[in-house]
């Protein structure tokens, strides 16, 4: 009876790739071996420096963030992710070097894994799976230079009324803290921000 529960949890999975790539049986069941079920408990850490990133973990329920942590042990988060999405260290994954992020679970979550060995198998035999992948690569690449840009040339201000228009589930899901530090700024400068806008 686990083993069905765990096999039909997997098959959720085909939804999310579906809405990156239409996905065949065949691509789907290429894929089912390299894949594996895990639960984290709040806080629980999925990634540390400096272990090499050799996953990417699809987010089946609760959010995940993934942050750096500096000389002085404040953290800045880099990412915010909840269901339906996915979350790595694609700099790691990709070079095969230590990680410089953390991935953390938020909240009671369960993912499922993809390992390094196993997409690389895939690019080396499917057509769809050297796709996805190519998909998957230009996402991050357009995602990570938008929040370079954002971080460079928009005031704290900006990027919060930027956030609120383009991803307001956010203030829904995440606690204001992880905001403030996805933002880049302070819990009591995200408040004063709110306080301001609220006020006009």
């Amino acid at each position: 009876m686990q083993e069905h529960l765990k096999i039909k949890k997997i098959e959720a999975l085909k939804h999310i790739l579906n809405k990156v790539l239409p996905i065949e049986e065949n691509d789907w069941v290429a894929i089912k071996p390299h894949l594996s079920l895990h639960n984290l408990e709040e806080n629980e850490q999925l990634l540390c420096p400096p272990d090499v990133c050799n996953f990417i973990a699809f987010i089946k329920s609760g959010s995940v963030r993934s942050y750096y942590v500096d000389d002085k042990l404040n953290e800045t988060n880099l990412l915010l992710k909840s269901e339906n999405e996915f979350i790595t260290d694609y700099e790691s994954f990709i070079s095969q070097e230590s990680s410089t992020l953390w991935i953390q679970a938020i909240e009671k979550t369960e993912i499922i894994l993809l390992d390094k060995v196993g997409l690389q198998t895939l690019y080396d035999t499917s057509f769809y799976w050297n796709k996805f992948g190519r998909i998957i690569s230009e996402q991050i690449f357009l995602n990570s230079k938008r929040r370079t840009e954002q971080m460079l040339f928009l005031t704290p201000k900006e990027r919060y009324l930027l956030l609120l228009k383009t991803q307001p589930h956010f203030f829904q899901k995440y606690a204001l803290k992880h905001i403030a530090s996805y933002l880049g700024i302070t819990p009591q400068s995200l408040s004063r921000i709110r306080n301001q806008i609220s006020n006009h």
